[in-house]
């Protein structure tokens, strides 16, 4: 297993990294991830930032997967606070083109540093993101990591929806190839960490 700093680094890079991926599709107004359109929506409805309304959304996950008996670790409270804050400044630097040459590309890379980041933060074993604690607590009861992700996205775009967030063809993209993506890049990049994610973890003191 790689040393305890080793995935620290990673972790923290991840966190910073998705709070990018996010600001780039909020900003490409081209469709986000259902947690996002979640976010938007509640900002929007609560006049506070994005990434502001990911730390309410991601405590309400967090709690769900603790009582489901995945525990969350110091690092998915942290890289919650992080990723929201990495958001919030993000979204103040990202420019917002009009032109689809340049929002379709900023789409694309969203997509990507998200996937990725989601797949090393996971694979350190330091603490998930809240979404992604939930959807191992589903894996812990059963339910394969294509269809627990599938359910979590399809209840959270719901929300969104129903508050008015920011939907598109990104949104769609998302939902349909984030289960099957992650079933693929988590497996490498746990292999990489000597990590065994998909154990129980010990809590917040793992």
């Amino acid at each position: 297993m790689r040393s305890v700093g080793f995935r620290l680094v990673a972790l923290v890079a991840s966190v910073l990294v998705v709070g990018f991926g996010i600001a780039l599709m909020v900003s490409a107004e081209l469709g986000v991830a259902p947690a996002d359109v979640l976010s938007t929506g509640g900002a929007e409805r609560l006049e506070i930032g994005v990434g502001t309304m990911g730390w309410i959304s991601g405590a309400v996950f967090t709690v769900l997967a603790w009582v489901l008996g995945r525990p969350p670790q110091w690092g998915t409270i942290g890289g919650t606070v992080l990723v929201g804050f990495a958001v919030n400044v993000s979204l103040s630097l990202v420019p917002e083109p009009q032109a689809l040459a340049w929002r379709v590309p900023m789409l694309i890379v969203g997509l990507a540093l998200i996937y990725l980041s989601i797949s090393v933060g996971v694979s350190t074993m330091l603490g998930t993101g809240p979404i992604e604690l939930l959807m191992l607590a589903l894996s812990d009861r059963g339910v394969s990591v294509q269809v627990s992700r599938w359910g979590i996205e399809a209840l959270v775009f719901a929300g969104g929806v129903a508050l008015g967030g920011q939907i598109g063809v990104g949104t769609l993209v998302f939902v349909l190839a984030t289960g099957p993506v992650l079933a693929r890049t988590m497996p490498p990049f746990v292999k990489f960490m000597g990590t065994t994610v998909l154990d129980r973890p010990t809590g917040l003191d793992a």
